[in-house]
């Protein structure tokens, strides 16, 4: 099977129930970049809902060569996707925090930080990340979930 980025990608139609606005794309790096592993493609796109930019979104994608690779990389890279930690025994952690996938119905592994949900399905990882605290956790998930929903079509 040949995957490719518009196989997963939303598009405006996938996310017209929120009228959108793509405002921009660009490719990205791996989550554990300069280090291993190295994803085979990562991609962002930012959309405003219901056409104001201070609803904005950030859906990143990235392709693994192996699940394992995939997990690695999010685990690992989820202290990088943002700079406030919590305090935990032993020191500090990402405020990428575990969920139970049967709370989300997502992915193989699943963290949250907010309204922000980064999880991994099979050799994907997938984050959808809103900007300013302007759109709510149920929102990003229902984004999320779409996007879960393609992964497992081409599975």
């Amino acid at each position: 099977m040949n995957i490719s980025l518009d196989t997963i990608q939303l598009t405006e139609t996938d996310l017209s129930e929120y009228s959108v606005y793509h405002s921009s794309a660009q490719e990205l790096y791996s989550l554990t970049a300069p280090a291993k592993p190295v994803a085979l493609f990562g991609w962002r796109d930012r959309w405003w809902l219901y056409n104001a930019a201070s609803k904005q979104v950030n859906i990143n994608y990235w392709l693994f060569e192996s699940p394992d690779d995939a997990q690695t990389a999010a685990d690992k890279g989820r202290v990088r996707l943002s700079a406030q930690t919590i305090s935990k025994i032993g020191g500090l952690d990402s405020i990428y925090q575990p969920v139970a996938e049967e709370k989300t119905e997502l992915g193989d592994t699943v963290w949250q930080a907010g309204a922000n949900w980064l999880f991994v399905h099979g050799s994907f990882v997938v984050l959808v990340a809103e900007i300013g605290g302007q759109v709510p956790a149920e929102t990003t998930l229902a984004i999320a979930k779409k996007i879960n929903e393609k992964i497992k079509a081409i599975q």
